[in-house]
């Protein structure tokens, strides 16, 4: 633990060490906590100030390369009045006192703003009421700069250090004012990453990166069919490799948080993949052995063709609307399983004892290793230190914490650090995929092509349903207050589950990667039929008044219909929508989802081959307040060429209860020479800040696929795109 985890609010002691004497401020503190800080669970943020003007912000949650340990700190500094590039930014070990320390949702920036600007701001009022007493001035003559406070009346100035010691021994104040928006000097700017030389350098630490003196590595069999269990191994020519030490069994605890295998560990990463080549193991497949791709497509296509299990949306008639309707419209939509391949595979570094365990490695979700660490071992919480490195690439694939819990089974049955490595090979074969799904719409359009129903019947292998959880299955798979809802008033939403062995999970920008392909995709060929511009059309449906819909989904609990149709017009200006350019078309879409508001356009041209190729991308944001705008315009891009990469290339196939895609080679990813211009359009706004990793993935898809109906008239409504139906 930290030597700030273990200060007592009652004495604000001063620290000593490389800084000498400094200030040390706990922030988001419960009326208890000037007895001690130890004991407060909202989110916390802490400030090391010293006495030689040393300033250490320490960031709370993992960094998975979405730029949290930039902004968030960025926050803090802007209402503590420093210069940022003065600051040092520590990441933290996992602590209470910070509350919920995760990557997931895009939240961080949202859950922490208004926590982290008190912090802040709380630092610098101290700062001023140490100056104060030391000037004999009243606190409101007295003024925070750079770093510094200075006196009104004579010029004098106290650094930061020379108040440090003073300042900690002054009560914390319940309440502080906050900056005006105005103001800023650090949020909105664009500020590097601050790991960005070490990256470049090859000297930040990755998971991958972690050693303990005397570690082991560890290399996992699983089973190569989902749902499978060991029966037996034979493991004597695996011992007989040169630097193999253990085969260790490791019994399922649940589909989830572990599941069966054999480890071979190793004195080295070669040695354990070497042994595992020869390593027996008898395996009981089960049922998963029948799972592939073709069954449980049927199953979608029976379900989508009759009425849904779950109700999430019946409004008005929409039998009686289709019944009566000239212009009626229906389309089946499909969706693969998509792994999430982050550059860096899964790994994990245990070190249990007997009374304490020390942890490090690459998860979005610290607290869940703890707790899991607490389960194997039973070795009690606070003993359990978990260290958080840089991720490299987390997609929603270390929401799981499956990975760690081996490391730390296999570390507790030999009492010795352990680091288990995956391969690529594994990283794909025993991923926790994106659900796959089939969606069926159907849609009618007045005597005036107004849009007056919308039915949709969908059929997913749930993630909530593998993984058992206590709510419905369809959520995070459909969302009933998403657009169109609310504007149609014939609407009706089912959803019907398919149960199967094929692990699933959270896959960046969870169930809108799908429904907003579906959706936008589906409101432009309503378009079509009406014979309207499709940016017209959308805003028609959304209507002239400006509300605020009901949203019970993640960002709610309501979204602006004023906010929408802005960043609509402004794609069509900016992308300059209604100009006809001979050889070029247009593709558009537009989301909410998260808090934010994105739409996007896709410029392509048909090559030689009569296949399409993207001229240029435009993407406009609203994230309410931006703080970091490189760090924005990052994610921004980012999420165009992750999502255009599974909109293009991106499909995981099941045969025989197991993934038929292996590496590289036969999972494809985008690179470089595919990569288009894109040109970003960040809203400015004074609205509460929103998170920005995965808002701008969901909206490629059906903008790209648009884009070739304009050049082709071909729909493409299956994923991914097959640029051989397109050329044929």
């Amino acid at each position: 633990m930290s030597t700030i985890a273990k200060i007592r609010r009652r004495d604000f002691l001063k620290i000593s060490g490389i800084t000498g004497t400094g200030l040390i401020l706990g922030f988001g503190i419960s009326a208890h906590a000037k007895e001690n800080i130890t004991t407060h669970f909202e989110p916390n943020a802490f400030l090391k100030i010293g006495s030689d003007n040393s300033i250490l912000i320490f960031a709370k949650n993992p960094e998975i390369g979405q730029g949290v340990k930039t902004s968030l700190p960025m926050i803090i500094a802007e209402e503590l009045e420093v210069d940022w590039d003065k600051t040092e930014v520590v990441q933290a070990l996992l602590d209470p006192r910070l509350g919920a320390q995760f990557a997931g949702g895009s939240t961080a920036v949202k859950m922490n703003w208004q926590t982290l600007r008190n912090a802040g701001a709380t630092a610098k009022h101290m700062l001023i009421a140490a100056a104060s007493t030391e000037w004999r001035l009243p606190e409101n003559e007295c003024y925070a700069e750079n770093g510094t406070v200075k006196n009104k009346r004579n010029k004098k100035v106290l650094t930061y250090g020379q108040l440090a010691e003073r300042a900690s021994r002054l009560d914390v104040p319940q309440e502080v004012k906050l900056k005006d928006s105005k103001d800023f000097k650090i949020i909105g700017t664009a500020k590097k990453g601050v790991d960005n030389h070490k990256i470049v350098t090859g000297t930040a630490e990755f998971g991958i990166d972690a050693r303990k003196e005397g570690m082991l590595v560890a290399v996992i069999e699983k089973c190569p069919v989902y749902g499978g269990k060991v029966t037996g191994y034979d493991d004597s020519e695996a011992m007989k490799v040169e630097g193999v030490r253990h085969v260790v069994k490791i019994d399922p605890l649940n589909p989830v948080d572990r599941i069966a295998g054999v480890a071979v560990v190793a004195d080295n990463t070669w040695a354990a993949i070497k042994g595992r080549k020869v390593l027996k193991v008898n395996w009981e497949y089960g049922d998963g052995a029948d799972e592939n791709s073709e069954s449980i497509t049927a199953r979608f296509r029976e379900y989508v063709n009759k009425k849904g299990r779950i109700d999430l949306r019946n409004e008005g008639d929409v039998d009686a609307i289709f019944d009566n309707s000239a212009k009626v419209n229906e389309a089946i939509y499909e969706v693969p399983f998509l792994s999430h391949v982050p550059m860096e595979p899964m790994n994990y570094c245990a070190d249990v004892r007997e009374e304490e365990c020390h942890l490090w490695g690459p998860t979005q979700v610290p607290g869940s290793v703890q707790r899991l660490a607490e389960s194997i071992t039973g070795i009690p919480r606070d003993k359990i230190t978990v260290h958080m490195t840089r991720v490299g690439g987390g997609f929603g694939r270390r929401l799981m914490a499956d990975y760690a819990a081996d490391a730390i089974t296999i570390s507790h049955a030999l009492k010795s650090p352990v680091q288990v490595v995956w391969s690529r090979e594994d990283d794909i074969h025993h991923d926790y995929f994106r659900p796959a799904g089939m969606y069926k719409l159907k849609a009618a359009l007045d005597e005036r092509n107004k849009l007056v129903a919308w039915e949709l019947k969908a059929s997913t292998t749930s993630r909530y349903l593998f993984r058992e959880a206590d709510q419905s299955p369809h959520v995070t798979e459909v969302f009933p207050d998403g657009f169109p809802a609310g504007f149609v008033p014939n609407f009706r939403m089912e959803y019907t589950p398919v149960k199967t062995v094929v692990p699933t999970g959270a896959w960046r920008a969870p169930g809108h990667n799908a429904t907003a392909f579906i959706d936008q995709s589906f409101i432009d060929e309503m378009a079509y039929v009406a014979d309207k511009d499709p940016v017209d059309f959308r805003l028609e449906v959304l209507g002239e008044e400006d509300r605020e819909m009901p949203y019970s989904d993640h960002g709610g609990p309501t979204y602006s219909t004023k906010r929408l149709k802005n960043v609509i017009r402004l794609a069509a200006e900016k992308s300059e929508w209604r100009s006809k350019k001979k050889g070029t078309y247009k593709g558009f879409a537009a989301h909410f989802m998260f808090g934010a508001y994105v739409a996007e356009v896709v410029s392509i041209s048909m090559n030689a081959k009569n296949l399409p190729q993207i001229e240029e991308i435009w993407a406009v944001v609203d994230c309410g307040i931006v703080i970091n705008r490189s760090g924005a315009e990052a994610q921004i891009e980012g999420g165009i060429i992750d999502g255009l990469g599974a909109t293009i290339f991106g499909e995981v196939t099941i045969a025989g209860g197991m993934a038929a895609q292996s590496n590289f080679d036969t999972y494809r990813m985008i690179r470089m020479h595919d990569a288009p211009k894109i040109n970003i359009h960040l809203v400015e706004s004074n609205e509460a800040p929103e998170g920005l990793g995965e808002m701008s993935l969901p909206v490629i898809s059906a903008a790209y696929t648009n884009a070739i109906f304009a050049a082709t008239g071909k729909r493409i409504r299956k994923l991914p795109v097959q640029l051989s139906e397109i050329s044929s």
